[in-house]
């Protein structure tokens, strides 16, 4: 797994390359969100454009970040996952409580007009 990211307008986009399926992968993840909270960011976006697999330590991780950020105020936000990835949202209800936006380009949109 590798992580990037950047500003795009209230929010930080994070960007995740790879498979999160292991321990080490998810906290790293972690804390590199925890980071982005501790500088004050309030509104993360997670980039699963380019994310192939997830295991249950990396929906523990969404839905830490979605409640942590959600008692600060914020949001978390999930953009274009792959229909699998989607899937696997789904069957665990986080589609009902996290925005997740089906393409980069719809997450841009929203942003410009919220």
């Amino acid at each position: 797994m590798e992580l990037g990211g950047s500003e795009k307008g209230i929010y930080f986009v994070v960007d995740i390359i790879g498979k999160i399926d292991r321990l080490k992968d998810s906290i790293v993840l972690k804390s590199y969100v925890n980071s982005l909270m501790e500088k004050g960011r309030v509104a993360i976006a997670l980039n699963l454009s380019k994310v192939t697999y997830i295991d249950s330590g990396a929906l523990n991780v969404f839905i830490y970040s979605h409640e942590t950020l959600s008692k600060k105020g914020g949001r978390l936000a999930l953009i274009e996952p792959s229909e699998y990835v989607r899937d696997v949202l789904e069957v665990v209800g986080l589609t009902k409580v996290v925005k997740i936006f089906p393409t980069e380009e719809d997450f841009t949109h929203a942003l410009k007009n919220p």
